[in-house]
């Protein structure tokens, strides 16, 4: 029986609403203002959809710290285009799963039919069923990857893939439509990263690659891009390379070269997750004599001069959860030089609120390093955080200030300088508050201010009123905050 789209519409709300906290892309409320006004909210995209007029009008690119140096580019989407986005992708989410062999570890629709497998979960259940594979037989691994898989997914080849679907022609075209929208949009191509479910998109792209090593009676891993092969000869592994490497290309995806080898049966395994690491966090669930140790050990070692991001993050969660703060010392060093696990850092920092002290004064020195150069993620989730803990810092109001009144920058770390401004604000920040709110443009930011001027008592409830019966996009947050709500702390 095929769901009614007002139904993923629900899953794609639901989705929204309880996945945004410690996000790529967080809101500054939560998303309060919208599940206030849900009703209208959903009424005005299923009439978008009803009236096939999909599609973003602009996407906002933010550049997301990918390791120290690199970026990812993340598309940043309206509410609205967002929601139709996931509800054409969803519509069309259980005829792509029929399609995938158990092989595919990525963006699988949940036994109910409804919902993801968790991602994480997911990955962690691939790399330990390879390592079950490479126990029992001695195999070699070929692992390999697509240079920026996303953005280089070709809309046309794709557009044919979702036709061939055998979705109903209503879903098929609105959802062609809304991708060819989003790259004439902006600067955007390919398909955009950040929401899940492009990653059922990715799937339905990969389908000819799962074909044939299928085909190929291979064993065979993938999550998104991410391919690992299993064999016990070399010559058949490259091969099958070399055969992927040509599907991929017809498809106008490149190979990594940086991240295409093939492993004999011992470097295969130190390609998939630890072991050590099953074994430590297993003892920390029975409460192992030894257990923390080892996993401090593990922490001590991914941050010798090659540092081991995945391990330090798979360190410092488990730290911060069992309230082990040898790690404080060096998190508080390095949150501008590791900026990239800022969300991470953070996180085991608020595990220790009675350091708060020394917290701050990392904020402030990360921030005052990072001032005048692109750290833009960093300056955002330090704010963020400071809003949340209930910081009071001169130094950062100062800094807030300059972030907010730097209209070159990303919109992002702009609306949560705001947001920690009206937390902190004076009777002149409130009316430097209005002022700005006044001269600013980016729609996203004025609605931060808003909220902003709200906390700090200084926004007339006049203001509020015309913006509420007014068809400008601001009516949400403004209706939101006519009823003095208690606005809730950013996740």
């Amino acid at each position: 029986m095929v769901r009614p789209f007002w139904a993923n519409l629900d899953d794609a709300w639901n989705r929204l609403l309880h996945g945004r906290g410690r996000s790529e892309v967080p809101d500054i409320i939560n998303w309060a203002d919208v599940e206030a006004s849900w009703g209208d909210i959903r009424s005005s995209v299923i009439n978008s959809l009803r009236s096939g007029q999909v599609g973003p009008d602009y996407v906002e690119i933010l550049d997301l710290p990918k390791n120290a140096v690199a970026v990812r580019p993340i598309s940043r989407l309206s509410v609205h285009d967002r929601l139709v986005y996931d509800t054409l992708v969803f519509s069309i989410a259980e005829l792509v799963e029929k399609q995938l062999h158990d092989s595919v570890y990525s963006a699988r629709w949940g036994d109910d039919g409804k919902s993801f497998w968790k991602p994480i979960n997911s990955w962690v259940a691939m790399q330990k069923r390879g390592v079950r594979m490479i126990g029992k037989t001695p195999f070699q691994l070929a692992r390999t990857d697509v240079v920026s898989f996303y953005e280089h997914i070709d809309v046309g080849t794709l557009a044919v893939d979702i036709q061939s679907a055998g979705a109903h022609p209503w879903v098929t075209d609105r959802l062609i439509s809304w991708l060819r929208m989003f790259q004439s949009s902006s600067h955007a191509w390919g398909i955009p990263q950040g929401p899940d479910s492009s990653a059922i998109l990715a799937n339905l792209y990969l389908l000819p690659v799962d074909e044939f090593v299928h085909r190929a009676k291979l064993n065979y891993l993938r999550y998104s891009d991410d391919m690992m092969i299993f064999d016990t000869e070399r010559e058949s592994l490259r091969s099958a390379l070399l055969e992927i490497n040509s599907i991929l290309r017809s498809r106008r995806l490149s190979m990594s070269m940086t991240k295409t080898n093939i492993y004999d049966t011992i470097s295969a395994i130190s390609q998939l997750e630890s072991l050590e690491k099953d074994a430590i966090a297993y003892g920390l669930k029975i409460g192992e004599i030894g257990a923390g140790e080892r996993l401090y050990k593990l922490f001590l070692e991914a941050i010798e001069e090659e540092q081991n991001d995945r391990d330090v993050k798979f360190s410092l969660f488990r730290m911060g959860n069992h309230g082990d703060d040898r790690a404080l010392a060096w998190v508080l060093r390095n949150l501008k030089e590791s900026h990239h696990l800022a969300s991470e850092l953070i996180r085991y920092l608020e595990c220790f609120p009675s350091r708060l002290p020394a917290i701050t004064r990392s904020y402030i020195s990360a921030m005052q390093r990072a001032a005048g150069h692109k750290y833009e993620s960093l300056e955002q989730r330090v704010l963020q955080a400071a809003t949340r803990q209930g910081i009071q810092s001169t130094e950062i109001r100062d800094m807030a200030w300059c972030v907010l009144g730097d209209k070159n920058k990303s919109s992002l770390p702009r609306e949560f300088a705001a947001r920690y401004l009206g937390r902190v604000s004076t009777i002149a920040d409130g009316q430097l508050l209005r002022r700005e709110f006044e001269n600013e443009a980016d729609l996203n930011v004025r609605r931060a201010l808003l909220v902003a001027m709200y906390e700090a008592r200084s926004v007339s409830r006049t203001l509020l009123e015309a913006l509420a019966d007014s068809n400008s996009q601001l009516t949400w947050v403004s209706r939101y905050l006519l009823g003095n709500p208690l606005v809730p702390l950013p996740r």
